[in-house]
């Protein structure tokens, strides 16, 4: 499922479900190329090759505002290095933190929400206020905005997640972003005049849909990587990235053979949507391995009803592991938070009897992986089967509704309001 991350990484997931999204990402043209675009695109490439760079074999294409991509110019053989860019052209943490604001932050010692994060946003939110930034090139080329991360959603566009616990994350993800930003502003006043909060966020959703997880002379850090940060999403992979230490570089490498003009991606990883919304921007419509397999996921909240006839002796069996409120999410899979919720739902409707089997030989709700007894099997299984209901019963749309939409016209490709629908269409 290709996806780009053009806006992010490069930001589309291109959709491996039958509509022609692959189709129009895999073109040599790419779609519609828009020429002006080229200037900026020039200059940077410039740049990073002044430095050291290597792309001999990659072109970059802009299809639409907010969605580019990286094409072949040539035959790539399997196991090919396609991308070089040497840590010269690498933002790090480390760099973040060597910034006065930054070094007021680990004085200060103030808890953040994301502090990898916060050190690479502050650095480019500082150095590209200066003409002469070593980085110009690449800070002009990346999204002025981000109308496609749900935390700068409009209220029509919000509306369409109706029923969604992902309106919870959208709010909680401003209000962290809000936090951090006052924190810091509150130790280092001059901030405020360095970056807006709206600057901040921006910064924030930008790192948080690029950077690039690495170890650098042993030393595990975060960094934005000019170039790579404009392949977008597809599974299964078809390259793999690391720092390499011999060559102080960061580098591609492709798994398999790529034609001329096809698009080349790169893989966010295996996620449930609400990720790939709430992080990169896009859903993704068919998203399953290539074994079926579907993270995507939907969070239930379990907990003990205080009118049970011995809830004083569940809830105290309940915390024993030191959470009270159980937030599970769940997919379709036999994994470890499905055993969990089973294990919830049990203890939720056991009787005293059979409360009293199960705690003989258990100390905490998880290590419950086997079913009490037939009876509180089909009352666990029922019970969760209310929860379902009244969580279906909350969205104002049918399954079947949504399935019309995607199929139909009224939703462009790409639009917030189909990533919306794919969203709530999965949860379902």
């Amino acid at each position: 499922h290709p996806v780009p991350r053009g806006v992010g990484r490069g930001h589309m997931a291109a959709a491996d479900d039958g509509n022609s999204d692959r189709e129009k990402f895999h073109r040599a043209d790419g779609g519609a190329y828009d020429p002006s675009y080229g200037d900026k695109i020039k200059i940077f490439e410039d740049w990073l090759v002044a430095h050291g760079s290597k792309f001999p074999k990659l072109t970059m294409q802009k299809y639409d505002d907010e969605v580019r991509g990286v094409h072949a110019s040539e035959e790539i053989a399997p196991e090919e290095i396609i991308v070089e860019v040497p840590l010269s052209c690498l933002i790090t943490v480390e760099m973040g933190k060597a910034t006065d604001v930054g070094a007021a932050v680990l004085a200060a010692n103030i808890e953040l929400d994301a502090p990898k994060h916060v050190f690479l946003m502050l650095f480019m939110l500082v150095d590209r206020k200066r003409e002469d930034s070593h980085f110009k090139p690449y800070y002009d080329i990346l999204p002025e905005t981000l109308s496609n991360m749900p935390i700068f959603w409009n209220s029509e566009e919000l509306a369409l997640l109706e029923g969604s616990y992902l309106l919870t994350q959208i709010e909680e993800r401003n209000i962290a972003i809000e936090t951090d930003y006052s924190a810091i502003c509150g130790i280092y006043p001059d901030f405020a005049n360095i970056s807006t909060l709206e600057e901040f966020k921006w910064a924030r959703m930008c790192v948080c849909s690029r950077n690039f997880g690495i170890t650098v002379d042993n030393i595990r850090t975060s960094a934005m990587v000019p170039y790579a940060d404009m392949l977008n999403h597809y599974r299964p992979r078809e390259t793999k990235w690391t720092f390499d230490q011999s060559l102080r570089s960061f580098t591609i490498t492709s798994i398999m053979h790529i034609s001329t003009g096809a698009q080349v991606y790169d893989s966010y990883g295996q996620k449930c949507n609400h990720r790939f919304l709430l992080n990169y921007g896009f859903s993704i419509e068919n998203n399953r391995e290539s074994d079926g397999f579907c993270p995507n996921e939907v969070p239930f909240r379990f907990t003990l009803d205080p009118a049970d006839p011995i809830y004083e002796q569940k809830m105290k069996f309940w915390g024993m592991d030191g959470i009270r409120t159980k937030m599970v999410r769940v997919c379709v899979s036999d994994n470890d938070n499905f055993g969990f919720a089973l294990a919830c739902l049990r203890i939720m409707m056991a009787t005293p009897e059979e409360f009293s089997l199960v705690t003989k030989h258990k100390f905490s709700v998880r290590e419950i992986r086997y079913p009490i007894s037939l009876r509180n099997e089909r009352a666990a299984m029922a019970h969760w089967r209310s929860m379902i209901d009244a969580m279906l019963a909350a969205y104002p749309r049918t399954l079947a509704e949504d399935r019309q939409l995607l199929a139909g016209e009224t939703l462009k490709p790409f639009s917030n309001d189909r990533h919306a629908i794919i969203q709530i269409s999965g949860e379902k």
